[in-house]
């Protein structure tokens, strides 16, 4: 056979080849994707038998997060009270909770995160055409907090806004702010924060959504709490350990119901209700 005709019979062969092979995989896609909508439809299915009512628009995808460890960085704490009170002084020479004063009020720090800041009226207030979303988030980015609001109330002449930290882009959802407003002065900040840099990040297989879900109905049954309504559910993280310099971020998934607020985590499937 001349050359020329074997190099086209290779070629002819070499197509046939990869025809079938992008039916091959084209086919298991197919396959991985129908799986995939069984399963979901199977965890609502279970859910709905449980007693309760899957009422989101979406299902959420699987969640892809690193396990992560942190280590604490409080060197930023006088700059933060310096932010807000104007120039600070610092009392005492507690490591362990250093006290910050100046003109416009005083702020606590703790090694956990928490502290509190206390403004004397008229430091920081409304200015014309702010509201309290505004005011506050320009408030929190002079401290250098990223977060997103996840609560207002108001009891009175007192509104409380309530920020959830972001971390890499994804909600801290042990690391909250809360903002206390009296008419049109802020008078508190107070909360929990992490600052630090990344020490360790390991990447593990978490559970998959479908199974999330099972394990959310079996925390449910097991701890004899009552829920009848998913009104949300969004991944993030939990300290898993907010006693040390190291902390630890681990993966988890928010239920958010018409009773209460509860977490799965996305590693070991453990179920907790909001503390």
């Amino acid at each position: 056979m001349e050359w020329s005709k074997l190099k086209n019979v290779i070629l002819l062969m070499l197509l046939c080849v990869n025809i079938i092979l992008l039916l091959l995989v084209g086919s298991q896609a197919s396959q991985d994707k129908r799986y995939q909508a069984e399963t979901r439809q199977a965890a609502q299915a279970v859910l709905e038998q449980g007693g309760i009512d899957f009422t989101l628009d979406e299902f959420p995808d699987d969640l892809a997060l690193p396990v992560t460890t942190v280590t604490r960085d409080r060197t930023g704490e006088a700059g933060i009270a310096a932010a807000l009170l104007g120039e600070v002084t610092l009392e005492g020479e507690s490591e362990v909770r250093p006290r910050y004063s100046g003109p416009g009020g005083v702020a606590e720090f703790s090694m956990n995160g928490s502290f509190t800041i206390t403004l004397t009226p008229g430091t920081w207030s409304l200015e014309n055409g702010q509201d309290y979303e505004s005011s506050s988030q320009a408030c929190l980015e002079a401290m250098g907090f990223t977060g997103t609001l996840s609560d207002t109330e108001q009891t009175g002449a007192e509104t409380v806004l309530t920020y959830c930290q972001s971390w890499e882009g994804s909600p801290l959802f042990s690391c909250t702010i809360r903002l206390h407003w009296q008419e049109n002065d802020l008078v508190q900040v107070e909360g929990q924060r992490l600052d630090g840099s990344i020490s360790a990040s390991v990447t593990k297989s978490l559970l998959s959504t479908p199974t999330i879900l099972v394990r959310f109905l079996a925390g449910i049954n097991e701890g004899g709490y009552v829920c009848s309504r998913i009104d949300t559910m969004d991944g993030g993280y939990l300290l898993s350990s907010n006693t040390t310099r190291q902390v630890q971020l681990t993966p988890v998934w928010r239920f958010v119901t018409d009773t209460g607020t509860y977490y799965v985590n996305a590693v070991t499937g453990e179920f907790s209700p909001l503390e």
